[in-house]
Parts: C-alpha cells; sequence; structure tokens
C-alpha cells in the first residue's frame, strides 16, 4: 500500500468578525471543552469539568462564558478537533495521564477526547452556515468547523489563533498550525499501472 497526500485539513475555532481576536492554547480549549479534567488541584484523577467562563480556565482570557458551536460526534471534522486539541494539546501534557495509556488505552481514549455536554460546548449538527449565523448573532461565542468555510465567510468570522499561529492556508500546509493534520488516499502497490 502507498499513500498519496491529497490535502490538508485544517480545523479552526472563529467567532464573529466584530469581535476581538481570540489567541487562546491548545491546552485552554482541552480544559474549557473536555468532558472530564486533571483535577486543579494536583491530584493525579479527572473530575468533572467546572468550567464556565474563558477565565475559569486561564486567567489571562475573558470573563466570557464558554459557549463553542461545532459538529456532532457522527462527524469527522469532530474526530479530527477532539484528537488535535483534546488529546494532543490537553493530555498529553500531564505525564499521569500519559502513563494511564499504556495500562488502559480504551478508557484513555474515552478520557482524552470526550467533548462535555453540560451546556458549554453546543452540538449544531452538520450545518456550519448554521453555526456561522448564531455567531454573528452571539459575539462572545465560538463555531468549530473546517478551514474551507471559513476562507468561504471570512466577510462574517475570523479564525481564533491557536498556540500563537493563525489559521492560514501557509500555516495550515506547512504544519505550524497545530490543528491540521495531512489527507491521504491510498493506492495498492499492484495496481499503480492500472
Amino acid at each position: 500500500i502507498v499513500d498519496v497526500k491529497v490535502g490538508y485539513d485544517g480545523i479552526v475555532m472563529a467567532n464573529a468578525k466584530s469581535s476581538p481576536t481570540f489567541k487562546v492554547s491548545r491546552k485552554d480549549v482541552y480544559l474549557a471543552l473536555a468532558a472530564e479534567i486533571p483535577d486543579p488541584s494536583g491530584a493525579e484523577k479527572f473530575i468533572k469539568n467546572p468550567h464556565k467562563t474563558w477565565k475559569d480556565v486561564n486567567p489571562a482570557l475573558p470573563a466570557d462564558p464558554i459557549e463553542v458551536l461545532g459538529p456532532p460526534p457522527t462527524s469527522g471534522t469532530r474526530d479530527a478537533f477532539a484528537e488535535l486539541v483534546l488529546e494532543k494539546g490537553g493530555c498529553k501534557k500531564y505525564k499521569w495521564i500519559k502513563a494511564l495509556k499504556k495500562k488502559d488505552k480504551k478508557a484513555w481514549k474515552k478520557l482524552c477526547r470526550t467533548v462535555r455536554e453540560d451546556g458549554p460546548y453546543v452540538e449544531a449538527g452538520e450545518n456550519d452556515n448554521l453555526i456561522i449565523q448564531k455567531l454573528t448573532a452571539n459575539k462572545d461565542s465560538f463555531g468549530v468547523f473546517g478551514f474551507s468555510f471559513l476562507d468561504q465567510n471570512k466577510d462574517k468570522v475570523k479564525g481564533a489563533v491557536i498556540d500563537g499561529v493563525a489559521p492560514t492556508f501557509d500555516a495550515i500546509a506547512s504544519g505550524d498550525y497545530k490543528v491540521s493534520r495531512s489527507l491521504y488516499f491510498y493506492v495498492k502497490k499492484d495496481h499503480v499501472g492500472v
């Protein structure tokens, strides 16, 4: 089997164009949106996510309520977001959580990729147009969708700067924007001539 790179998949968090540019780390987003997070006391255990505002997550962020509209669990965009932000930007920052992966990978994956369902993350279905409408109506909310949709709606919304990098075509293609990955199709070597 041979893999052939065909493009890049960039997942963005965006807000209304009239809102301030949001600068956040993947760890901040993890602590805002994961269903369970590491106990802030330092105890090596998970607790139900108590955070209601961005300031609860990080004192440097605004005191706005956490409201992120995004795709449902059946979406590939949601899967990529959970892997690239929650897992890689959050769980991998804690040594004791890494150790859990070796003991029980299934439990680790559930803890590291499950998005909270108690209000701050709102499943908006697969309709990205609806997310755009809601972002322009509520200046404090964010939406999660693919970069191409951000690019098509840049007159209404703008991407959040994540880990110091804005979601641009070049930053996604170079790998500098960490909420992105290469896309491939696969060919069986025996069939290349066919």
